[in-house]
Formats: structure tokens, C-alpha cells, sequence
């Protein structure tokens, strides 16, 4: 870090550990209070930016502190490359992920670990209440905090957990970290902590990243257009595993080294393309909500958002991983008025009526063939997938844990062609697969193994390169999110547990009221998305309360000149006709709708004359 990111004058108990494991003489700014208080046995909520270092802030103390360090966070897949990185630093750590709980709490009663990173559902375990009371926990941290909040965009009801730590250790202190909360989560979050709580909120102004909204033109075509001319690394936020797919092969079909990423995909995959990301080998992900937590990538140029996310508190965290090491960068959303439309079905969607909930309960009973009072130990696959957004709902209700299965392989299926494609540019290796589907499975579907069929391809020469069984799950997933044909895995990705008795299915309801929750914060990014006057940064910061800050001078409506737009338009028509998108696509994305409404109003104005190809003056003088 910079000599002007740094404070001064740090003390040496806290210095000493922190050259010697993180290599640092000294702290951001925003870290100083947080990590000062957190030391001297005060509770600690902080609200820091994206990129803010919210890890140190709770690590550093947390050694100083000695004793064990309990972190509960919902980031599962990120536990054991935090440990990891703290193990690197010389510091012992465990992350209690799957079936390793016996192996890993030994560790912690016998083996000096400072820090266990678990997850909140974790904290009503058998093994966990079991072996806790033999712990010297000093320190108790709440990872992505807002989980804990009803009101937070990505509420966890296992959160709610926490509370029975304030019995079992009374004399830890708490730290509670976040890099976006509203002021109605953040005093959600207060109330859940231990009295006394000291509150840090560091200024979500990051001035190096430009804000723009695009809502000009063929929403996909415009994004493909303006990623081709990026320089440098960036990230295509998408809302599905399949939007995943589908834009890597655009991207790749438009000349940049692309692929997708979500959490569909196998572990080792996903590392595998992080690296190859993170190495510069690919210069951009497609990429779901999966990617980013925990990734330490400095180097993100541009960000770019095909569609709009749910709410601002996603859009600020996804569109945070651009320009982590403080040289400018670009933050674009693409969005079309339909789109918003689209997303609050999806959001509806996630809310059925009482009556399909009832539906989705009785039949999870008769899967399970549980009797009313009993509560069935194992678990069972969800074989039905129209009843998973009820399911969702009664697990967040406490009646199921609804997980993914971790050995979910989806070698065998069935592929069915489905005759008239949509037309669309993709790899090499895509169109090779799809031609021997189309041959074998004209109409009939036809039941496969993967690792089979995977074998025969190879063997035939039908592919251009040869493939794997787990490359083509992935091509086949790409081709059926395209509308080439129909793949379903005979393997089923979740399973649900009962965690409570079963109860008359009649009696059965669930809390639907964070459905207006959920649709208030989508219209708030849509006031954002279609906001004409301002400053971007200021509208985002005004959402969080965060309004100290004057104008950032970058985004596109800082950087709107109406009077500029108009003596721009008038230069280049005085020297003859022009094409108005080839144009408009010269323009910064911002830019665009307001200049092609410029045109239009010209135009109706009688200033200038159009055909389909081009504009021009018309004789008359514009005035402005």
C-alpha cells in the first residue's frame, strides 16, 4: 500500500504482527478504528468499501487477542483459501467444510488454532455444541454481515443463530464486517450484537471508477461492441448459469479469450478458470454472482453488467472488483426497459402462492414417506425442480435444509435435438457437437453417458480437439442454454433434510413479505439506471446515506455536456452526411440515449433530414 493510503503512528503491539505476517508498516485509514477497537476488547461494526481490506481488520487483532477466533461467514467455498492464506502468513487456521468436522475441531481443542471459519449453520451442530464449551474463543467475527439482517438484500436466516454465542461466550468480543448495508440493516445488525457496539463507516467513494449506464440500442449487441475495445482484463456479470455460458461464446465469437464462470460448474473447474483469469491467459469471464467474494484481483479494468442485478447492494459489491489497485477503471450497465420487467418476474417467481408451498411440503412428505410427527434423518434428492422456489422458501423457514449435492456428477442423461435452432455464433468445438447430436438424436431423445459418449467422440474424430466427460457436461449445458436441444442430467443437483417434525400440510405457511422488500430494491436500481441528472457516484451513496461527497466528475452525467453534445453533432454533419450508429457507437456508452435523443428532436425539428443509412443537414440552421 501507498505511503498516502497509510496512517501513521500505529502501535507497536499491533505493528510488529503486522509487518511480521502481512508484510505492512502501517494501515488504511479506514482500518485504524476498527482494528484499534476490535484489540482493545470493543465491539466493532465497520462498514468498509469493496476492496477495503475488511480481513486485516478483524485477523490482526484477532492474533493480537490470542485465544481462538470464531469467523462465521456464508462464504463456504472461500474457507479454506482464506485458511489457506493465513497458513501461509504463519498463522494456524481451519475451515470446517464438508465431512472434515471430527478431524478439524480436534485441531481446534488440541492443536493452538487461532482461527475456525465455519459457516452459521454450523453453530446448532451436534459436534459443535458438543465441543465449544471446551474453547478459549476471545473473538467472534460475523462475516458478510447484512446475512444477518432481515432487511439485508441477502438475508440467511441461519444468521440468526449467533445469538446463542452470547451465552456460551460472554466475555468475546465481536466484530461484525460489511461492505454494503443500508442504515435500516446496519441498525438490524447493532441490535443482534452485544451492547456497547462501536460503529465505523468508511466512505464508499472508490474515485477511480467511472459509472456509466447504457440504455441505448440492442442491449447485447452494444456490450459486445464496447468489450471488444477494452484493453485489459474485465468481467461480464450475468444473471444465470446458462446467460454464463451463452455470453462466453458470444464474447469469445466477437475475438476476446473468454469463458464462463458459476457455480454450476465442477471445483476444480472453477479454479482451473480463475487461474487462467487471473494469470491474463483469458481476458474476460461471463460470469454469475459466484465469481468475485474473497478474489484478490487488483488488476480488473472494466466491469460490465448485461442486465440489471437485483438490487444496488449487488451492484456496488459486483462492480467494487474493478480497479483494486487504484488506477482508473469502468463500471457499465447495460440495461433495456424490458429488462426490468424480466427481473421482477424472476423476483415473483422466487415467492409462490400458499397454495403451491403446500404443494412442494406435501410432496416432500410423500418423497420422504414421512408420517405427521416424524422427522426423517437422511436425505433425499429433489426429483421434482418446478417445486425448488417453494422449497427454498420452507427452508428458509426452517422446515428443510435445501443444499446442493456435492457429488451430483450428471454423467448420464438424455439429449433430445430440438430441430430449429436459434441461430448464433459460437466455437468451433460447440459446432462439431451439435452437428453429431443433430445426426444421432434427430427427434428422439437418446439416453447417454457422458464418459462413454465422451470416449466414442474421441475415438471418432467427430470433435475439432478431444474432450472430456466433464467438458462436454459443460458444452452440452452451453448448447442447451442456446436452444439448440434439451439436456437433462439424471443426477439431481439438490437435496432436502427435515428439520423439524412434519406438520398437516394445511397448516403449512412461510413469511412472503421480503417479496416487497426484494421489488422495492429492484426499482431502486432502476431509478438509478434511468436516472437523467446527477452524479451516478452521489445516487449510489445516497442509497447507503453516504451523501458527503461532491460530484465524482467522471461518470456520464458528470461528464454530460449538453452544449458540447450539440456543437459535436453540428461539426461533424457540417462536413456531410454521417451513420448515426456507427456514430453514436463512437460516443462513450453513457452518452448515447441522450445524444440520440438530440437527433431525434433535430429531426422533428426539421434541422436534419434521414434515411435509413444516413443523416444529414437539411439547410436549416439548429439553434444551441
Amino acid at each position: 500500500m501507498s505511503s498516502q493510503e497509510t496512517s501513521q503512528g500505529l502501535p507497536a503491539h499491533l505493528q510488529s504482527p503486522l509487518k511480521a505476517h502481512w508484510g505492512f508498516s502501517d494501515l488504511r485509514p479506514h482500518q485504524v478504528g476498527p482494528v484499534l477497537d476490535l484489540a482493545q476488547g470493543n465491539h466493532v461494526l465497520a462498514l468498509l468499501p469493496t476492496g477495503g481490506g475488511k480481513s486485516l481488520c478483524f485477523q490482526l487483532p484477532a492474533v493480537v487477542r490470542g485465544g481462538l477466533c470464531l469467523v462465521v461467514t456464508p462464504l463456504v467455498a472461500l474457507m479454506e483459501d482464506q485458511c489457506a492464506q493465513l497458513r501461509q502468513k504463519g498463522i494456524r487456521a481451519e475451515a470446517w467444510v464438508g465431512n472434515n468436522g471430527d478431524r478439524v475441531l480436534d485441531n481446534v481443542r488440541f492443536g493452538n488454532t487461532q482461527f475456525l471459519y465455519l459457516s452459521p449453520e454450523r453453530l446448532t451442530h451436534p459436534l459443535f455444541e458438543a465441543r465449544c464449551g471446551f474453547w478459549d474463543v476471545t473473538t467472534i467475527v460475523v462475516d458478510e454481515a447484512h446475512c444477518i439482517s432481515q432487511w439485508g438484500h441477502d438475508f440467511r436466516p441461519a444468521f440468526q443463530n449467533m445469538t446463542s454465542l452470547h451465552d456460551r461466550f460472554p466475555d468475546a468480543v465481536w466484530g461484525a464486517f460489511t461492505a454494503t448495508a443500508t442504515e435500516e440493516v446496519l441498525r438490524d445488525i447493532v441490535s443482534q450484537m452485544p451492547q456497547g457496539v462501536h460503529s465505523h463507516v468508511a466512505p464508499m467513494r472508490r474515485p477511480n471508477l467511472a459509472f456509466q449506464v447504457s440504455r441505448w440500442g440492442d442491449r447485447d449487441a452494444v456490450l459486445l461492441h464496447d468489450a471488444a475495445l477494452q484493453q485489459g482484463q474485465g468481467l461480464v456479470y450475468v444473471q444465470s448459469r446458462h446467460d454464463s455460458e451463452r455470453w462466453s461464446q458470444r464474447l469469445q465469437a466477437a475475438g476476446l479469450a473468454a469463458a464462463s464462470f458459476h457455480a454450476g460448474l465442477p471445483a476444480k473447474e472453477k479454479q482451473r478458470r480463475q487461474q487462467r483469469w487471473m494469470s491474463g491467459q483469458l481476458q474476460v469471464l461471463a460470469c454469475t454472482s459466484a465469481f468475485g467474494m474473497g478474489i484478490d484481483a487488483p488488476h480488473v479494468r472494466w466491469v460490465f453488467h448485461a442486465g440489471p442485478p437485483p438490487n444496488l447492494e449487488s451492484y456496488i459489491q459486483e462492480a467494487g472488483r474493478a480497479g483494486r489497485d487504484g488506477q482508473p477503471a469502468s463500471c457499465i450497465l447495460y440495461v433495456e426497459d424490458r429488462d426490468f420487467d424480466v427481473m421482477q418476474g424472476r423476483i415473483e417467481r422466487q415467492f409462490p402462492e400458499v397454495k403451491q408451498i403446500q404443494a412442494a411440503y406435501q410432496w416432500a412428505a410423500n418423497a420422504s414417506h414421512a408420517t405427521y410427527g416424524e422427522q426423517p434423518e437422511s436425505p433425499f434428492p429433489v426429483t421434482e425442480s418446478q417445486h425448488l422456489p417453494a422449497l427454498r422458501l420452507l427452508s428458509l423457514a426452517g422446515h428443510f435444509d435445501l443444499r446442493e449435492r456435492s457429488d451430483a456428477s450428471a454423467e448420464c442423461g438424455t439429449i433430445t435435438w430440438l430441430g430449429s435452432p436459434i441461430h448464433e455464433v459460437f466455437s468451433p468445438s460447440l459446432h462439431s457437437i451439435a452437428q453429431w447430436i443433430e445426426r444421432q438424436a434427430p427427434s428422439q431423445p437418446m439416453e447417454v453417458d457422458l464418459s462413454r459418449l465422451a470416449k466414442h467422440l474421441n475415438r471418432s474424430d467427430a470433435l475439432t480437439q478431444p474432450s472430456t466427460s466433464a467438458q462436454l457436461r459443460m458444452d452440452l449445458e452451453a448448447l442447451d442454454a442456446m436452444g439448440w436441444l434439451d439436456w437433462k442430467p439424471v443426477s439431481e443437483r439438490f437435496e432436502l433434510t427435515w428439520t423439524m417434525p412434519r406438520q398437516a400440510t394445511n397448516t403449512v405457511s412461510v413469511d412472503r413479505s421480503r417479496l416487497e422488500l426484494m421489488l422495492r430494491k429492484l426499482r431502486d436500481v432502476q431509478a438509478f439506471a434511468k436516472a437523467s441528472q446527477g452524479c451516478r457516484s452521489q445516487h449510489l451513496e445516497r442509497s447507503f446515506s453516504d451523501a458527503s461527497h461532491v460530484p465524482c466528475g467522471q461518470c456520464d452525467m458528470c461528464t454530460g455536456d449538453k452544449k458540447q453534445w450539440r456543437q459535436a453533432l453540428k461539426e461533424d454533419l457540417a462536413r456531410g452526411a454521417i451513420q448515426p450508429q456507427e456514430w453514436l457507437l463512437s460516443k462513450p456508452p453513457g452518452h448515447r440515449q441522450p445524444l440520440r435523443a438530440l437527433m431525434a428532436t433535430w429531426y422533428r425539428s426539421g434541422f436534419i433530414e434521414a434515411n435509413q443509412n444516413w443523416i444529414r443537414w437539411s439547410g436549416k440552421e439548429a439553434q444551441g
